[in-house]
């Protein structure tokens, strides 16, 4: 068995480090994180973790693309399972930027912490638009295809424009499902299939997620 190089050995830490960071803001709430308790979570001194981040911007904005990265190899894997129908993958796609499951739950609270942040600090908010237009990137790819193959009918010039307002839609909508007695996980996805099954053109709502997923679209 080959020996851990200093560099394995300094990448585990960092990472170890991002997933505390991520843990802390997600138990605690951005305005009680402090960089000795990220320390601890990770097991790690408070001179290693100011070693690998400075500041605790520059921290959070490398949570916020070790979230987003991780986020996107589930969503990778999601989409692989949802089969070749423009629809169905549309509709697997936008349920992930859903809180639901327990994952993206935790996954939506820290982003929630880190969109206060972003709001305030032009270096987190410069990667938190990075993050968003890769997202927003993916949406109208999705809905070009669907355009392509004739299931969605929308004008090319409008692509990114519906993808935003999609991905926007999600955004609130994920919101109220995370807020007390709102809104139902059943009852966002309904306004997600319907709403922007409308705004791509689609022939009706898009399918359910889970038959998506099975590959057995609308």
């Amino acid at each position: 068995m080959t020996p851990p190089t200093r560099r394995d050995t300094a990448e585990e830490a960092r990472t170890r480090i991002l997933s505390a960071a991520a843990d802390c803001l997600v138990r605690d709430g951005l305005a009680k994180v402090r960089m000795a308790g990220i320390a601890e979570v990770a097991g790690v001194s408070s001179g290693l973790l100011h070693y690998h981040f400075d500041t605790k911007e520059q921290l959070f904005a490398a949570v916020l693309r070790y979230s987003s990265e991780q986020s996107n190899e589930l969503t990778a894997d999601c989409l692989e399972r949802a089969g070749t129908d423009p629809a169905g993958r549309l509709a697997t796609f936008l349920d992930r930027c859903l809180p639901s499951d327990e994952r993206l739950t935790r996954d939506w609270l820290l982003w929630q912490e880190l969109d206060l942040l972003c709001m305030r600090q032009p270096e987190l908010a410069e990667v938190g638009a990075q993050v968003y237009d890769a997202l927003y990137d993916a949406v109208a790819d999705l809905i070009a295809a669907g355009v392509g193959a004739g299931v969605f009918a929308l004008p090319p010039e409008e692509i990114r424009v519906v993808a935003e307002s999609a991905v926007a839609l999600c955004d609130g909508l994920g919101a109220r499902v995370l807020a007390p007695e709102d809104l139902t996980l059943e009852c966002a996805r309904e306004r997600v299939a319907l709403a922007v099954g409308r705004l791509v053109g689609h022939r009706g709502p898009l399918p359910r997620p889970d038959r998506a997923r099975r590959g057995t679209g609308a």
